[in-house]
């Protein structure tokens, strides 16, 4: 392992050792509280983080910091390997910044909160970043590439929303690793051209980010898809979730329109998160966390599973609202705003439409609806955007009404 790599591994090695519960008690003291509980994130079944826009129905600062209290309780060094880990980078610019920040915070009560507030340029995106992580076990940071477009406060408040739809045991889940140890060996006996494509694909992090106890937390990053036009993107058997700004913030609330003479004001970014995090379900839905090799080349996904395949395949997703939001814009399959493509994507769209219209998919497809309450949601029902009291819409004016008649063409 070069110098490097094994200085990133020790960081997150060491927090590991920090919060490991069979380790609590020679590096966790007794009576700290362990991390990732979902205590303070708690998942939201009504339609209250729906019926909203995006100036509210996130936690204020004050609860932020409650949150962080309570897992720092009595745990002195976790602040600092947290912070840390949320701020892991390797691109030179990054570790300029990093240094420079913590010259400027050196002396501070808080050393580390600076460093990660002057890294965020925000007290708030700190805090929130800061208490998803010991809450929910998700990290939200900057892209490695230094010159890709950065989140702000705006969006780690939608990310927080997005968490809070997806109950604590398929938050844990997500986060398993898939080992890959013996990666030469298994794919030994495949042609050299499949696997110099195979090793390709291999995660460069995948040594500095898997922890001792085969989890990844769910990494939530900014970057750049195909062309630009692919709003977010996550790659099969990972769970990291890749966004690209600009595309990403046209669903805004009040940003994006169609050609129905309205306007929806409440925050349609979330579709997406959930969407996207479904593809994270999709990927650990059936890895136990205990084979020796289950890496991309072969592994049981829910969308290549026979019998969950045949399901989603005869499914008949719903439309959504006014047929307003189009999660695949860019794709032929769409039709009349029903997703016929690709089955992952398929069934990407079916977990989210059981999230957030679970009243239309139950009538569309009252077969995907069962399988999806009984089998992936273990009993858990929502309320979705059909359940608001009143659209949250305003109609649009003669220039956007303009613009919009060429859009919906």
């Amino acid at each position: 392992m070069r110098g490097k790599q094994r200085t990133l591994f020790n960081k997150w090695q060491l927090l590991y050792l920090l919060i490991a519960p069979a380790l609590a008690c020679a590096h966790h003291p007794a009576n700290a509280p362990p991390l990732f509980q979902n205590r303070f994130f708690t998942l939201s079944q009504d339609n209250s983080l729906l019926c909203a826009t995006s100036d509210n129905q996130y936690k204020p600062i004050a609860e932020l910091r409650q949150v962080i209290a309570y897992y720092e309780k009595d745990a002195a060094d976790l602040r600092s390997h947290s912070v840390a880990v949320l701020t892991d980078h390797t691109h030179p610019r990054h570790l300029e910044d990093l240094q420079e920040f913590r010259e400027d915070c050196a002396g501070r009560s808080s050393p580390d909160l600076c460093v990660l507030e002057k890294y965020w340029d925000s007290e708030e995106a700190a805090l929130r970043a800061l208490a998803l992580f010991y809450d929910t076990k998700t990290i939200i940071k900057h892209s490695d590439d230094y010159r890709i477009p950065r989140f702000k406060d705006d969006h780690l408040r939608v990310f927080e929303k997005g968490i809070r739809k997806i109950p604590p045991f398929l938050r844990q889940t997500i986060s398993r690793a898939k080992p890959m140890e013996r990666l030469e060996q298994a794919i030994e006996k495949v042609p050299a051209h499949i696997q110099s494509l195979i090793k390709e694909a291999f995660p460069e992090d995948y040594g500095t980010s898997v922890w001792t106890d085969h989890t990844r937390p769910l990494m939530i990053v900014p970057g750049t898809g195909f062309r630009g036009e692919t709003v977010a993107q996550v790659f099969s058997g990972q769970n990291m979730i890749i966004f690209t700004i600009k595309a990403f913030d046209k669903a805004k609330d009040g940003r994006m329109y169609r050609d129905i003479n309205l306007k929806y004001l409440v925050d349609f970014r979330l579709p997406i998160l959930i969407h996207e995090i479904a593809h994270t379900i999709d990927n650990f839905h059936f890895w136990n966390g205990t084979d020796d090799l289950y890496f991309f080349y072969w592994y049981r996904k829910m969308s290549t599973d026979n019998a969950t395949a045949k399901l989603i395949l005869n499914a008949k997703l719903a439309l959504w609202p006014s047929k307003w939001f189009e999660a695949f814009e860019y794709l032929w399959e769409v039709n009349e705003g029903r997703y016929n493509g690709r089955i992952q994507e398929k069934l990407a769209e079916l977990v989210a439409q059981y999230v957030l219209i679970p009243e239309r998919l139950k009538q569309s497809s009252p077969v995907a609806y069962r399988w999806l309450r009984d089998d992936v949601f273990h009993g858990l029902e929502y309320q979705g955007y059909d359940t608001c009291s009143s659209p949250v819409t305003k109609p649009l004016n003669l220039w956007e009404d303009a613009i919009a008649k060429v859009l919906g063409q």
